[in-house]
């Protein structure tokens, strides 16, 4: 029998507390007509509603992921607006099952039946499934297929575009958070981590041509 393995001390502050950040709540996200978007928004609320900062990026990530999927054709824009407002929602501390929030939150949206494609997006969201194997978890994320192609890379650039603080940081400075709070974690060897900012990069330049 498998076993989860927790790492249940892995959680976003170190990344959002990097930068002086002060909530938003005026913040409005331009509007993708669908009900899944809609309940998606409401189910971030109620599970990110003890945790303003995350709550925050969540509608940042979910607002320049619904400007940019209007924006570029070829996209599937209810699936990407509704997993850019789910993709966090694994760091509660209510869904934590295996202390990898990328999963935790696939989880989670499996046992509820949400769409296979958005927990998908989930799952794999920001090149998790790189990082994976060192949480313990990689098997498990493995089973689950990867979405590639133009919603991939929204959402990466979507949650790259979304850090905290005010004015949002760029990019680069975003990336630069994400590895302090992987070092000092310290699971994932460098290299690994150095090709998943590679590949996140990529993604993020990809969209930015488009626009």
């Amino acid at each position: 029998m498998n076993e989860w393995r927790h790492v249940n001390d892995v959680t976003a502050t170190s990344v959002w507390r990097a930068f002086n950040f002060v909530t938003d709540h005026t913040m409005r996200v331009p509007p993708v007509e669908a009900p899944v978007v809609s309940r998606a928004r409401a189910l971030m609320a109620e599970i990110l509603s003890g945790d303003p900062v995350l709550h925050e990026h969540s509608s940042r990530t979910a607002r320049r992921a619904a400007e940019l999927s209007q924006r570029i054709p070829g996209t599937r824009a209810t699936d990407v607006v509704a997993a850019a407002w789910l993709h966090d929602i694994g760091y509660a501390p209510r869904l934590r099952r295996t202390g990898f929030h990328p999963l935790d939150g696939a989880l989670f949206l499996m046992a509820e039946e949400w769409p296979e494609r958005i927990v998908r997006l989930v799952a794999h969201h920001c090149l998790a499934a790189l990082e994976a194997p060192f949480y313990g978890v990689g098997h498990h994320l493995g089973v689950i297929e990867v979405v590639t192609g133009i919603d991939a890379d929204i959402l990466v650039s979507a949650d790259l575009s979304a850090g905290a603080g005010n004015p949002v940081p760029t990019a680069q400075a975003r990336l630069e958070a994400m590895r302090l709070a992987d070092e000092e974690v310290g699971l994932v060897p460098d290299d690994v981590r150095e090709a998943r900012y590679a590949g996140l990069r990529a993604a993020h330049a990809r969209i930015e041509s488009l626009i």
